[in-house]
């Protein structure tokens, strides 16, 4: 039992990565309208502390995150992840902002900014 534990405790699990994706994109974005001049540092900014979060967690884990910021116009987006790796260990977060997931409706945050933000986990 105690294997399994701790075999938990050093896993990348998406369901316990994405709020820290989340908090990072309330701390950057949650008052701001779309600024093109802006985008840049926020993206920066935004997979600084995602980084951050994650090496604070001290899994045995590198960490690879990609952040999109885009204004909200009505046009789709497709985004896709190819990866080649060990599926027993590595995993991938990702999470799109603003969400419904957080039991507020999408509209109610910023409507005029979409930021997707992926985090992968790729063990040691």
């Amino acid at each position: 039992m105690d294997d399994l534990q701790s075999s938990e405790e050093l896993a990348f699990i998406p369901e316990q990565v994405e709020p820290l994706l989340y908090e990072a994109i309330d701390a950057v974005l949650q008052k701001e309208s779309y600024d093109e001049d802006k985008v840049k540092g926020w993206v920066d900014q935004l997979c600084s502390l995602c980084l951050k979060s994650l090496a604070d967690l001290q899994k045995p884990y590198k960490y690879v995150v990609t952040c999109q910021v885009m204004q909200r116009t009505g046009a789709g987006i497709h985004t896709a992840h190819s990866c080649f790796w060990n599926r027993e260990d590595d995993n991938l977060a990702q999470v799109i902002w603003p969400s419904d997931k957080k039991g507020t409706p999408k509209d109610t945050n910023n409507s005029r900014l979409v930021c997707i933000i992926t985090a992968v986990g790729f063990s040691l």
